[in-house]
C-alpha cells in the first residue's frame, strides 16, 4: 500500500526478482510536487552493512532532489533477508571461498536489477544517479562499472576497497568478520582473498566513467580513510572528494554528513535542469 510522507513524496513497495531468483524488496518514491510530464531524474540507493534501507530519509532525499527514487534491501538485509541463507559468522562469510558463489556477487547483481526496474518505474527519463553508503556505496561503484547506466554516482565511504590494506587498517564490520574467520581457518586464506580481491572496489573504479562525488570519514575504524582514498584515486574520472570528520561512529560530528547530503541533492537539481 502507497503512502504520502509529510515531505509530499509518495512510497510505494516494490518487490523483483534477482539473481538465482532472489525476491528483493524495497520502495519506490516519488515527489508529489515534482508530478507532470517533465522528465526528472531516478536515483538507486541502498544501505550499508548490517543495516536496512530507511524510506522516511530517503524520501528527504527525494524531495530536496525533485527526483524519483528506488531503494532497495540487499538479499539477507531487511524486508530482503529471506533471500538466500547467510553464513552465521557473518554476512560476508556466505559462499566466500570462490567468486561464484560469493554473496557479493549476488549484491552487486541486486543493485543492477534495482536499477534495470527503476528505469521502468521512472517519469520520463531524466537520467541516473546510483548512491550508497559503505557497503551500498561500494555495490553502486561495482554496479556502475559492470553495467553502467548512471550520469552520477554518489558514494558516502565505501567499502570494500585495497582488501590488504583494510584488513590490516580496520577493526570492525566485515573486515573483523573475515579476519576471526581466517583465524579460525588459516588454510581458506588462499581461497579467500581470492574473493575479496575479485570484489574489491578498487579494482572496478577505473571503470566508473561518469562524475562522482566521494564522501571520506577521517577517522573511521570500520572503513579507514586510506581505503577510501584507494579507491578514489583509481576513479576515471577523478571524484570529488568531501571529506567529513568522522564515519561509522556514536559521536556528534557525524551531524555534518548532513552537508554531504546537500552537496549530491543540489547537483541532482542540476542534472534534473540540465546544467
Amino acid at each position: 500500500m502507497a503512502v504520502t510522507t509529510t515531505d509530499g513524496c509518495r512510497i510505494t513497495p516494490v518487490r523483483f526478482a534477482s539473481l538465482g531468483g532472489a525476491d528483493i524488496q524495497g520502495f519506490f518514491i516519488a515527489p508529489e510536487a515534482a508530478a507532470g510530464d517533465r522528465p526528472r531524474p531516478l536515483v538507486i540507493t541502498t544501505h550499508g552493512y548490517n543495516s536496512h534501507s530507511n524510506p522516511v530519509l530517503e524520501a528527504r532525499h527525494a524531495a530536496a532532489s525533485g527526483a524519483d527514487l528506488l531503494g532497495f534491501d540487499i538479499r539477507g538485509f531487511g524486508l530482503s533477508r529471506a533471500a538466500c541463507a547467510v553464513d552465521p559468522g557473518g554476512y560476508i562469510l556466505s559462499g566466500i571461498e570462490d567468486p561464484r558463489t560469493s554473496i557479493l556477487r549476488g549484491a552487486v547483481c541486486d543493485y543492477i536489477r534495482a536499477a534495470e526496474v527503476g528505469a521502468l518505474l521512472q517519469a520520463g527519463g531524466g537520467g541516473a544517479v546510483y548512491h550508497g553508503r559503505s557497503f551500498g556505496g561500494a555495490l553502486a561503484i561495482m554496479a556502475q562499472a559492470v553495467a553502467p547506466r548512471a550520469d552520477y554516482l554518489v558514494a558516502a565511504v565505501p567499502t570494500l576497497g585495497w582488501t590488504a590494506g583494510r584488513r590490516q587498517l580496520a577493526t570492525g564490520g566485515s573486515t573483523l568478520e573475515v579476519n576471526e574467520h581466517l583465524a579460525r581457518r588459516p588454510a581458506a586464506e588462499a581461497d579467500v582473498m581470492r574473493t575479496l580481491a575479485y570484489f574489491d572496489t578498487v579494482n572496478y573504479a577505473d571503470r566508473v566513467a561518469c562524475d562522482a562525488l566521494v564522501g571520506v570519514g577521517l577517522h573511521d575504524t570500520v572503513v579507514p580513510p586510506a581505503t577510501v582514498y584507494a579507491i578514489a584515486n583509481h576513479m576515471v574520472p577523478r571524484p570529488e572528494v568531501m571529506e567529513l570528520p568522522v564515519s561509522h561512529t556514536d559521536l556528534i560530528e557525524e551531524r555534518h554528513w548532513v552537508s554531504f547530503d546537500r552537496r549530491w541533492t543540489s547537483r541532482v537539481v542540476e542534472l534534473a535542469s540540465g546544467r
